[in-house]
């Protein structure tokens, strides 16, 4: 009662605003929240006030329904123990055409209220499995990875627009994406959706791609927070991560990204984090995401994440997601309202975020209400996605020049499955080991995009296909051929962790038996025999893979899943049209264990009796909770192949050009505040091109703290990539901030460094005394370096002064 009295006193108090007669006066009249007049926050609490409980409720929740004008209810009947999948769904008309989608990706919308139906997407590397079936014709982007290993910013931020473009002209109002959980180790299912195993690169390009969805009027939502780094029983699983390492590694792109791009919403993820369940976790909810870094906007559950109704309220999980609510239902939430578990305020406390995203994104004023497929142009885009995947491949040997190819060669062999050589390779966009993907305008076929190249040099080459379906038969092409491109993968996929890091079979078909699925192993061995001295493999992978056969071969690109133009991308790199300029955004290491995954302990992990069920699926198998433990601390990816002095096979950062660049004339400069007091560096370094033809470099800036701070290795903290010309030298001037959002000069303090489930609570801190910067074209190769001396808490006159 209090509570509505001051909510009517509040009414009140703005109804003077409220006098200038807006546009759509008559809802106003009735529905005063719908004045544009009033802020956001202002026509939140008018709306709230105006809500009956049942429907604050039915709004916490993802509802299922059929959004089309047809006449012909849907009825879904999937049986089994989870009887909530099914239902009747009759035709509402809200978005005429929108076939029924029995995932179920919306919030019901209130019409008499003026909340419209809600409509989610999920991303990141083109438009499909939305609150409709039937999905749109969209851009098909390179995976995530690839977008990472570009180094570019402004290719980034273009994804991100053709994402949000797309998902506006499919009248959808959120993006599910990106996705930025660390590649802690190569066997992750989903390493292709997320970016690197470095938090700075993570960070940097994830704000990029929020920035441009966002700036087209659609919703981003950065997912998995936190601890999703593998998919091996991803519903009951557990992780055990020290303080520093969460605050260091796997929270700081997240942190980032709120701080410098804004996101409407995230995601909360499926792990038992240090102790309680991602959506059911204050620490990570409350303390960490809207306390330490200020996130103003909305929660939503992963599908089945949340596993406490009253713990997710209070966390500030302000959405669930699942078929239909299970945790969020009215008997379970008016139970504990009757008991004083929850009261209304905190169900208000839900809704007021996410509405107040509604109306600054203008989603309560203009309804997507209709799809517009014109206001997109998907050549543009496509050529876009080509420009993506072309700087996002990463040539990884190149022995005496094998390449760029010329017009020397009569036949090339081109060999490998359909999935990886037959057709364009997409990322994957579906759960389960099949090549399901976006709906694309078109695609480039790998044999298309290198005769439409020879074709345009004029060159006299034939290209002869063949899917090694028979070994023998590829190697005898292989052999009577004057080069061969070999083209090979992995099959990662949502829910299933790769089983090895070698080159596992392929299925023809979805519905293939695993009995029939095609070996990619004895082709490669083939193939290799036959005419290895001429071979270039051509990697269509989510990441690291052992190479065994490495040093018999002159050359190895790294292309990843290029989407939908890869024939033109992989094309235009191999005959040189395009020089590669991409870099791994991960380590490639030697053996099937070691680093971060060394131990069984470390992953997939061991079970442990927490007395929380355990085992694969949703509701486990009665296991004990598998928990994985990230004992390794810091040394994970880069970091720890230096800390233990070990040589990688390729490291973090590196790819090569088909020039060369030089590195000189480092100097670092002091950067001072307004007040005297130092504020950060400015690293100045010049980057020649010494070669014959133009490239890109991504010139990369780490830094090494003083002993003080414990840390195991340098870190990236910024990097550039500059376009030369043959002989052209360019000056960069990167500046490093205390203030950054990657706390690039500073460590973090844990207040409890042994109590896992107060891992937010700490502090950061700078140290004093001397620091190192490295400059160079990879983690492992920086031929700039110097010691700086920085005391960050003093001022210009060496007067004692502190820092926050």
């Amino acid at each position: 009662m209090i509570r509505r009295t001051m909510s009517i006193f509040f009414a009140a108090m703005i109804f003077m605003s409220m006098l200038e007669i807006p546009a759509n006066a008559e809802n106003v009249g009735t529905k005063p929240w719908m004045n544009t007049k009033l802020s956001a926050k202002e026509r939140t609490e008018l709306l709230l006030n105006a809500m009956t409980l049942e429907q604050k409720i039915q709004q916490i929740a993802i509802s299922r329904f059929n959004e089309n004008d047809k006449g012909e209810p849907v009825v879904i009947k999937k049986g089994g123990t989870n009887k909530y999948q099914s239902g009747v769904f009759p035709p509402e008309g809200t978005l005429p055409g929108c076939e029924f989608q029995d995932t179920g990706r919306q919030i019901h919308g209130i019409e008499e209220l003026g909340i419209p139906t809600v409509r989610m997407t999920n991303g990141g590397t083109g438009v499909k499995g939305g609150s409709c079936h039937n999905d749109p014709v969209a851009t098909g982007l390179p995976s995530t990875v690839a977008m990472a290993a570009t180094f570019n910013r402004g290719l980034n931020y273009e994804a991100g627009r053709i994402l949000g473009e797309e998902t506006r002209a499919f009248a959808h109002h959120v993006m599910l994406g990106p996705g930025m959980n660390l590649v802690r180790h190569p066997y992750g299912g989903r390493n292709y959706e997320y970016f690197s195993e470095d938090p700075y690169l993570t960070g940097t390009l994830a704000t990029e791609q929020v920035k441009g969805i966002q700036k087209q009027g659609v919703q981003a939502q950065l997912k998995h927070l936190a601890g999703n780094e593998q998919e091996t029983e991803r519903w009951t699983m557990g992780v055990q991560v020290p303080s520093k390492a969460m605050n260091e590694l796997y929270m700081l792109p997240f942190e980032m990204t709120v701080k410098n791009a804004n996101p409407a919403s995230v995601m909360c993820s499926f792990p038992d984090v240090n102790g309680t369940y991602a959506c059911d976790s204050s620490e990570l909810l409350q303390d960490a995401l809207r306390r330490n870094w200020g996130f103003g906007g909305w929660v939503m559950s992963d599908r089945r994440a949340i596993h406490d109704t009253v713990a997710a309220i209070k966390a500030g999980t302000n959405v669930e997601l699942d078929w239909a609510p299970q945790y969020y239902t009215q008997e379970k939430i008016k139970k504990a309202l009757d008991s004083g578990q929850v009261t209304e305020t905190d169900i208000d406390n839900l809704l007021r975020p996410r509405y107040i995203k509604m109306i600054e994104y203008g989603h309560m004023d203009k309804p997507f209400n209709k799809f517009m497929p014109e206001i997109v142009d998907l050549n543009v885009n496509g050529a876009s996605a080509r420009k993506m995947a072309e700087e996002g491949s990463v040539l990884l040997k190149n022995k005496d020049g094998f390449l760029p190819l010329d017009g020397k060669p009569k036949s090339i062999a081109l060999i490998g499955v359909e999935w990886f050589a037959g057709k364009a390779k997409m990322s994957p966009r579906s759960i389960g080991i099949n090549n399901e993907n976006v709906v694309t305008p078109y695609t480039v076929t790998p044999k298309q995009g290198l005769e439409n190249v020879i074709k345009e040099l004029g060159y006299n080459t034939k290209v002869t296909y063949n899917d090694g379906l028979d070994p023998e038969a590829a190697a005898k092409l292989a052999a009577e051929s004057d080069v061969v491109l070999l083209m090979v993968g992995d099959t990662p996929g949502e829910t299933i962790d790769r089983e090895t890091l070698g080159f596992p079979a392929i299925p023809l078909d979805k519905n293939a038996p695993r009995e029939d699925w095609v070996d990619q192993e004895p082709m490669i061995e083939a193939v290799m025999k036959a005419n290895a001295k001429n071979t270039v493999v051509v990697l269509k992978t989510s990441g690291t893979v052992l190479m065994p056969w490495l040093d018999q071969v002159p050359a190895v690109l790294e292309a990843w899943y290029p989407g939908m133009e890869d024939g033109n991308a992989v094309a235009n790199l191999l005959y040189g049209k395009v020089n590669p300029s991409g870099k791994l955004p991960m380590t490639f290491g030697a053996t099937e264990r070691e680093a971060a995954f060394a131990t069984e302990k470390q992953y997939p992990g061991t079970r442990q009796d927490t007395g929380k069920p355990g085992g694969p699926g949703p509701y486990g198998n009665g296991s004990n909770q598998l928990i994985a433990q990230y004992t390794e601390g810091l040394e994970m990816g880069y970091r720890w192949y230096e800390a233990n002095k070990v040589k990688p096979v390729f490291p973090f950062g590196y790819g090569l050009s088909y020039t060369t660049f030089k590195y000189g004339d480092l100097k670092v400069m002091r950067v001072r505040g307004s007040k005297g007091s130092l504020s950060g560096i400015d690293v100045s370094f010049t980057v020649t091109n010494t070669g014959k033809v133009a490239g890109k470099e991504a010139a990369q800036v780490y830094l090494t703290l003083p002993n003080e701070a414990g840390e195991p290795s340098k870190r990236l903290v910024n990097f550039e990539k500059v376009d030369l010309k043959p002989g052209e030298s360019k000056r960069v001037t990167l500046r490093i901030n205390l203030a950054d959002s990657n706390h690039p000069f500073s460590y973090f303090i844990p207040k409890e460094p042994n109590n896992l489930a107060n891992w937010a609570d700490g502090e950061w801190a700078t140290a004093d005394g001397k620091y190192i910067v490295h400059v160079g074209g990879s983690s492992a190769d920086t031929p700039l370096e110097k010691s700086v001396p920085l005391n960050f808490k003093l001022s210009k006159k060496g007067k004692g002064k502190s820092r926050k």
